[in-house]
């Protein structure tokens, strides 16, 4: 009796990640938000295959997709197997603008039930849109702020989504449903999320570069205005001051010493010593700090 391997194209859920620029030494890393979005994944296709009982796992497909001149470093793509996957498609497209990432995804996507992205970018304001294009040109629904995702007995999937202050909705995903899951900025935060590092798994996986598809169930892409594209910054909003009172002046409108504070000082250089000594205990008396004279 022979075995055969499983089929890598089979997989269930495809993460799109990214290259992360750090904004202080320039270098290309692997972004924090994907590299949870993959963890995800790969952790709910565990739990998936120990709940139907079967020994080996699928794996989440990573993907990626730019052009040869904003190709994702062969050091990152590692950084990504790193995380125990055993391959990353990089995707090589002509003309890298949001129009034709879209549709190189969608075309990579198409008999991937479940697909994860990132939000946004890391650092900056970013408009944070490719996973609704994405979701549009797959028609498919788009759930924002995953922050799990577990497997169901029957096939289908539980999506735990992050609401304000704290609060869970969940969502069931039937067997066979197809969705743009949107990772929330809390994911990369779980403690109970396996995100390592393994040197062997990242020496070990593949990397496989081919030309981008153009997605079949979708028209011809629409030709996209020119774009630049520049860093991010983030805007900064300076600090107004409360109140640009000094502190002593706060003391002492709170001791009740107000006026004796915004008076001033003297600076006694001239006089003997019985006159310094008198001019200092009638400022303590002014300040009902010594007793006045009997």
């Amino acid at each position: 009796m022979s075995s055969s391997s499983p089929n890598v194209n089979a997989s269930p859920v495809a993460v799109l990640v990214s290259v992360r620029i750090d904004p202080v030494s320039g270098r290309a890393t692997r972004s924090r938000a994907d590299a949870a979005g993959a963890a995800l994944a790969l952790q709910a296709l565990q739990a998936r295959a120990t709940l139907q009982g079967r020994s080996h796992a699928p794996q989440p497909r990573l993907l990626h997709a730019a052009s040869r001149q904003t190709a994702m470093p062969e050091a990152v793509a590692r950084d990504y197997l790193a995380l125990g996957i055993d391959r990353l498609e990089r995707l090589e497209l002509a003309v890298a603008d949001p129009e034709h990432i879209t549709a190189a995804l969608a075309a990579a996507c198409h008999d991937t039930p479940l697909v994860i992205a990132g939000a946004r970018g890391e650092s900056g304001q970013a408009s944070g849109l490719l996973p609704h294009r994405l979701a549009q040109r797959l028609q498919r629904p788009l759930i924002a702020e995953v922050i799990d995702l577990q497997p169901e007995a029957d096939g289908g999937w539980r999506v735990v989504q992050a609401l304000p202050r704290g609060a869970r909705r969940s969502w069931r995903l039937e067997r066979g449903a197809a969705a743009v899951l949107v990772g929330s900025e809390r994911l990369a935060r779980r403690e109970d999320l396996r995100v390592r590092h393994a040197w062997l798994a990242a020496q070990q996986g593949r990397i496989e570069d081919r030309r981008a598809a153009s997605d079949p169930s979708a028209g011809p892409v629409a030709a996209a205005p020119a774009w630049t594209p520049e860093p991010a910054r983030r805007q900064r909003r300076p600090l107004a001051p409360v109140s640009t009172e000094s502190g002593a002046a706060r003391m002492a409108r709170a001791t009740g010493t107000a006026a004796p504070a915004r008076q001033g000082g003297a600076v006694l250089n001239q006089g003997s010593a019985q006159d310094k000594a008198r001019q200092l205990l009638e400022h303590l008396r002014r300040l009902a700090l010594v007793p006045p004279a009997g």
